[in-house]
């Protein structure tokens, strides 16, 4: 059943996202870049997988994403000239708008678990696209990660990466009169600038300026991280390659230019802007006492005893290559508790 209202409420089911095999790239030649690649895909795979453990511990069930075979992705990367992206973060293509599931990229790896929702609540799936990528459709190009739900209340960021007219579609087509609609624009993904981690207590970042936290949750302890993660890990000397600009970074490696050119030629729909990512905000509430972070980070730590929630770490060891956090990899479609006001 596909029921979640917030992203705090008592987590009891999630789909965690999914990597490919390492020795998916084994037909390169050149081992500076299939060794490099391997690493990243199996850390990768091993870090969802300990996510995975984690969550399991709280109770919930967790779901992940099929994955091409090798055959088909290689044949993808040496005819298409690119490679197939991995289900790695469901929470950019679909998300839970209480008991609806809106579909906003289909994917052939979710269609298994999605026809699932579906055959269990007929209508609980709302996939304008029928499960194969149209292009016109009004939903095409955006991305979940814009809606934030706060019970009632729902901010959608309108900027590059989701439109007012998809924001209208949505209130068309998905949310009732129960809801109210509050339209921003923020530099990022909605659900990167700011996090609540329960009622009255919120993470945000410098993205979040033109959002007048302080208005719209009058009363709530917000806590503002200002600096990107990305260039504190640039300033203590952590990228060996400044031709990258910031762009992504190889965790515990020095990758060769060999290396470098396969990516930002072959792989760059796979990489994002980490530059920009504050990974901090970009968090998995299990329930309001305990939030998954991907690392240590005192200021957050601090925060998080003064409201008495226990900080749990799953390491994401690869994020600023993909940039992509543990709220980007988790779409939860299930949690304890209705449709309640909350400012």
């Amino acid at each position: 059943m596909i029921s979640s209202y917030t992203s705090w409420q008592p987590l009891e089911e999630v789909i965690v996202g999914s990597s490919f095999p390492g020795h998916y790239f084994d037909f390169i030649k050149d081992k500076n870049v299939s060794d490099q690649l391997e690493l990243i895909l199996d850390e990768s795979e091993e870090d969802l997988n300990n996510l995975q453990k984690t969550i399991e511990k709280f109770g919930a069930t967790v779901r992940r994403p099929s994955i091409i075979d090798k055959e088909q992705f290689q044949y993808h990367q040496l005819n298409d000239g690119g490679a197939s992206l991995p289900p790695l973060t469901p929470r950019d293509w679909q998300i839970s708008l209480g008991e609806k599931l809106l579909i906003c990229a289909p994917l052939d790896e979710m269609h298994d678990i999605i026809n699932e929702y579906e055959n269990e609540v007929p209508g609980s799936v709302i996939d304008p696209f029928d499960r194969v990528w149209k292009p016109g459709v009004t939903l095409d190009g955006g991305n979940a990660s814009c809606i934030v739900r706060v019970g009632t209340d729902i901010f959608v960021d309108n900027s590059e990466y989701w439109t007012k007219e998809q924001t209208d579609w949505v209130k068309e087509n998905v949310l009732d009169d129960r809801y109210t609609v509050h339209e921003a624009i923020t530099e990022g993904h909605g659900d990167a600038v700011f996090a609540i981690l329960k009622p009255g207590v919120l993470l945000s970042t410098y993205h979040a300026d033109d959002l007048n936290l302080e208005d719209e949750f009058k009363g709530w302890d917000v806590l503002k991280l200002e600096d990107p993660s990305i260039k504190l890990a640039m300033e203590i000397g952590k990228f060996r390659h400044e031709n990258y600009n910031g762009r992504w970074y190889v965790h515990g490696q020095n990758p060769t230019s060999e290396f470098a050119y396969y990516v930002d030629t072959y792989l760059k729909d796979w990489t994002g802007e980490s530059a920009e990512t504050v990974f901090n905000v970009n968090c998995l509430v299990l329930d309001e006492h305990h939030v998954i972070f991907s690392g240590y980070n005192k200021e957050v730590w601090d925060f998080c005893a003064k409201h008495h929630i226990e900080p749990i770490i799953c390491e994401l060891r690869h994020k600023y290559f993909w940039d992509g956090g543990i709220s980007c990899c988790t779409q939860d479609i299930r949690r304890t508790g209705g449709l309640e006001a909350y400012l």
